[in-house]
């Protein structure tokens, strides 16, 4: 049998990614929904709980709801319920990253980085949430 290039599997496979939408682990829900709209400006909501009325599933996005069926594809991370992660969650590409980064510092928040220009032609900065997950940005 003939092994297969990169390019071959990829049409034999006959399918591809439109968008994505991550996983944000977290322990309280309303607390990050919460940290995502006063730092971030971001929207979201719980969309299932628990008997105990802890949020177990939910999501945040960049877009207000009154918009989300607007938008081509999502953007945001999907919350689930667990032990955060202690690093990097996602990566996400915006317009205005010196906005973002102002944005965010206004907003009393100070674990934000430099916005550095990077060899490979963006520019990035990196959030810590209120969870001690990092969000990198770029543009």
């Amino acid at each position: 049998m003939e092994a297969k290039n990169n390019l071959q599997i990829y049409i034999d496979r006959g399918y591809y990614v439109r968008e994505n939408e991550p996983i944000y682990v977290c322990r309280d829900m309303d607390k990050t929904i919460g940290w995502f709209r006063d730092v971030l400006g971001w929207f979201g909501g719980v969309l299932a709980r628990d008997e105990n009325g802890e949020g177990v599933y939910g999501g945040v996005s960049d877009y207000p709801p009154e918009l989300a069926m607007t938008r081509a594809f999502p953007v945001g991370f999907q919350l689930g319920k667990g032990e955060p992660v202690k690093g990097m969650v996602g990566f996400i590409h915006v317009n205005g990253l010196a906005r973002l980064r102002e944005y965010v510092l206004n907003n009393a928040w100070r674990q934000i980085s430099e916005i550095q220009a990077m060899p490979y032609g963006v520019s990035e900065c990196y959030v810590t949430t209120i969870d001690g997950s990092v969000i990198g940005f770029c543009e």
